[in-house]
């Protein structure tokens, strides 16, 4: 997958960008579609051996190594469980007193930024508003708003919408049938989370089972009530159950059905107020 395919707004903005040489320093990357291809891509850009007009060139032994996220002064941090905890900052923040082992230069990309443990994203601090070294930090996250806000005031925010299109293109190219490719494609934010839950066995079912439990809920509430057992059985853990609000408030979209979609928003909050399935579900029919 090329960045330019998937975010090609962003791709020309950015092409433009390193053109000038006006690359920041620290950026939050906020939506996650495409953000870890694009900070990939603009590492390759930083450290490769052979730019063409200050774009990478993909090929040479620098660029390879990025993209294999092998690269020496490419340092890749991501959650230890459910945090980014303050040691794996320290350590880090520890190599930026050095000049990189290849060059000058070195990348700091933290994945799922939202999760840093406020003590690690203030030891991060620092570095990005007094690099003692060449660094640029790219900062990803789904959800902007649990990022602390002295980071965000310190970085340049740039916003990643979801292509859709692209997104439903790339499953159906990967052999998943388009009327749930497009289901999947409006609930997933990266191709790898939706060629996952594609390819897991009982998606399918689970989605058969939502479109006849919406059908039902058009002609019988009784019968959509009797239904009610068939999604608990297939959707029996809080992930799939998860995916099930997900895909339902995209089948009543479709269906124009905006009562049952205002339902399931509310059906939604139940659940995560610790309601049980069933009673959620139960709410959008009554």
């Amino acid at each position: 997958m090329e960045i330019k395919d998937i975010q090609p707004q962003l791709y020309k903005q950015f092409s433009t960008i390193l053109q000038h040489g006006k690359l920041s320093h620290a950026y939050l990357f906020s939506g996650g579609f495409g953000s870890f291809e694009l900070a990939i891509w603009l590492s390759q850009a930083l450290f490769c051996e052979n730019p063409e007009n200050a774009l990478p060139c993909g090929h040479c032994r620098s660029c390879r190594l990025v993209a294999q996220q092998e690269f020496t002064d490419l340092h890749i941090v991501e959650p230890d469980g459910q945090t980014i905890k303050t040691a794996q900052i320290r350590e880090l923040t520890q190599v930026f007193n050095e000049s990189g082992y290849e060059g000058n230069q070195q990348v700091l990309l933290i994945k799922e930024a939202e999760k840093m443990h406020p003590n690690a994203a203030n030891a991060l601090l620092k570095s990005i508003e007094e690099p003692e070294t060449e660094i640029v930090v790219f900062l990803l996250t789904d959800n902007e708003n649990m990022i602390l806000q002295t980071i965000k005031s310190r970085t340049q925010i740039i916003n990643f919408p979801k292509n859709v299109q692209y997104l439903q293109d790339f499953l159906e190219k990967n052999g998943i049938l388009k009327t749930q490719a497009e289901l999947l494609a409006e609930i997933c934010n990266s191709t790898d989370k939706a060629l996952e839950l594609a390819q897991q066995s009982w998606v399918n079912e689970g989605l058969q089972r939502l479109q006849q439990f919406v059908k039902l809920l058009k002609t019988s509430a009784d019968e959509a009530f009797l239904y009610l057992k068939e999604l608990v059985e297939i959707f029996d853990d809080k992930e799939k159950q998860n995916q099930a609000f997900e895909l339902l408030l995209q089948l009543f979209n479709q269906e124009r059905m905006s009562q049952e979609l205002l339902k399931t928003f509310q059906a939604i909050k139940m659940w995560k107020s610790n309601v049980r399935f069933e009673s959620s579900l139960t709410f959008i029919v009554l």
